[in-house]
């Protein structure tokens, strides 16, 4: 089947309820069309086998550093940077605010998708806002920046997944400096990147080929050194993990699996200081 770069979404949603259990998304069955398992095979087959586990790991990461900080918190506010078809929200508590920001095709889309999903009964009612931005738009972050104020005393958890890939360094450094701007003492930056050295693997130039030659996609392929965010002067950075060593913890690749075989994309805990 043809697929586009927007389609891409309903591919890892394919993942992750191909993996329901590991990605911890009861929900993402939801987003699976017609001819999308085709497309996760042929990826599969062209560019890494794990991946599919790999990026099942990368919802997990979210969505346990989520439940925990919501479990310290009764005033939460999650900020979704680039939402896609994630559906952390679903899983968490009617209190906790979820804000989602993502292009206008894909929040229509969801938006009306979702309300048919909670009205049938397959969603849980969340306290779910969605606003069509660009966030690397100085006066989209406004808006969402506005939206925000809306909340002064709720704890604020800034989530970016699987963004930066798509973004220049100079987008990546305005995007940040946003999230300092927006974020208290105390507030979360979730994020997620591959570290530099992934780009010289043979996995990482199969994954642009296929971008190039297959979803005919040309723009920005960045890897992000994980001394940028250690360096980050408005953050400390509290923890560090990765994809590769989440599925080798639960047995579900093999252990002496080498990262310079597969697209391990390394996860960021960051405190606002």
């Amino acid at each position: 089947m043809a697929i586009s770069l927007p389609d891409t979404a309903f591919a890892i949603a394919c993942y992750r309820a191909n993996h329901e259990h590991e990605s911890r998304d009861p929900f993402a069955h939801l987003w699976v069309k017609p001819g999308v398992q085709k497309w996760v095979d042929v990826f599969k087959e062209k560019v890494s086998e794990y991946d599919e586990i790999l990026h099942c790991m990368r919802n997990r990461f979210f969505h346990d550093t989520l439940k925990e900080i919501e479990d310290e918190e009764s005033d939460l506010l999650c900020l979704n940077l680039g939402a896609g078809f994630s559906m952390y929200p679903y899983s968490m508590t009617e209190s906790t605010v979820t804000i989602e920001a993502d292009f206008n095709d894909v929040i229509e889309y969801k938006q009306l998708a979702t309300d048919e999903f909670v009205n049938d009964g397959s969603l849980p009612n969340r306290n779910v806002i969605r606003m069509a931005a660009d966030i690397t738009n100085r006066a989209d972050q406004v808006k969402i920046q506005s939206l925000l104020k809306k909340y002064p005393n709720h704890r604020k958890v800034v989530m970016i997944e699987g963004v930066f890939f798509f973004l220049n360094w100079t987008q990546i450094h305005d995007v940040i400096e946003f999230c300092a701007e927006i974020l208290s003492k105390d507030d979360v930056l979730l994020t997620v990147s591959f570290d530099k050295k992934t780009a010289s693997t043979a996995v990482f130039n199969r994954l642009i080929s296929y971008f190039e030659n297959e979803l005919h996609s040309e723009g920005n392929n960045t890897t992000v050194p994980h001394e940028f965010y250690s360096n980050l002067p408005e953050f400390t950075l509290k923890g560090t993990n990765c994809s590769l060593e989440m599925a080798r913890q639960f047995n579900l690749v093999p252990y002496d699996l080498q990262e310079e075989a597969v697209l391990n994309e390394y996860c960021y805990y960051l405190i606002r200081k």
